[in-house]
């Protein structure tokens, strides 16, 4: 094909839009796996930004409709820190796009682990108490995976507060709210901040046995010891239906 000025000249746009779009990972590394396991990571569109295939910044709405479709998934870029200074969305692999399905059923409450035996656990509250899942057999013991610098885990304590004062006077139910943040940080949280859990620091042990992905997960465990909900992220409903799991339970 004869190649003209103008063939040029749309080439060389092309080309300068290719590399406008990468400018945003410009002096950054992809992460591993590895790295990306160790970190908390904010996907809200403004701790972090979110660049589309296009390199277009997106927020918001946008940024949710784009993730929750199945079809992109987040690349995270770090500095010479290891700090995630940049997110970048992809297309996703056919095996991405079963995990993305997964979540979104657990976020309906439609969890694969419903009715299966709860992995059992020991930890240690920050008040000294202990907690130990097979010996509260009997008891309806409702998990709470969050952690300090999650905005959705931050922002529905107050709801969750007043489920707990529901049943105060209950001691057939059990509160636990189990954080990946050290004790002194949560210490120091909820001098701000009341949360009516038993706050447990340090558990992400506990996180991979219940295969936790995302923040915050709600898990309400039976008098049998079976996993009678499960729940992840936060929707106008999340913490009615938590309730009625409860409810359910007793």
């Amino acid at each position: 094909m004869k190649i003209t000025k103008g063939h040029l000249c749309i080439l060389f746009l092309c080309i300068t839009s290719i590399l406008s779009a990468q400018e945003h990972l410009k002096g950054l590394t992809k992460a591993t796996q590895e790295e990306i396991s160790k970190k908390q990571i904010m996907l809200d569109g403004e701790t972090i930004p979110v660049y589309n295939l296009d390199g277009k910044r997106i927020r918001g709405q946008e940024m949710m409709e784009a993730i929750m479709s199945g079809n992109y998934t987040p690349d995270f870029y770090l500095d010479d820190k290891k700090d995630i200074k940049v997110i970048a969305l992809r297309l996703s692999t056919k095996e991405e796009k079963e995990q993305m399905k997964m979540m979104q059923q657990k976020m309906a409450g439609k969890s694969e682990m419903v009715g299966k035996k709860a992995a059992d656990f020991t930890v240690t509250a920050i008040d000294g108490t202990t907690y130990t899942l097979s010996e509260l057999k009997g008891k309806i013991v409702v998990l709470n995976f969050w952690f300090v610098e999650c905005k959705p885990c931050v922002m529905e304590i107050p709801e969750l507060n007043e489920v707990v004062e529901k049943y105060k006077d209950n001691k057939d139910v059990v509160f636990l709210g189990l954080a990946t943040n050290k004790k002194p940080q949560l210490e120091k949280f909820i001098k701000k901040q009341a949360f009516e859990y038993a706050i447990v620091p340090e558990t992400r042990d506990v996180a991979q046995s219940y295969n936790v992905t995302g923040y915050p997960t709600h898990i309400v465990i039976n008098k049998m010891g079976e996993i009678a909900f499960e729940t992840s992220g936060l929707s106008p409903v999340t913490v009615s239906n938590l309730e009625n799991a409860i409810k359910n339970s007793l």
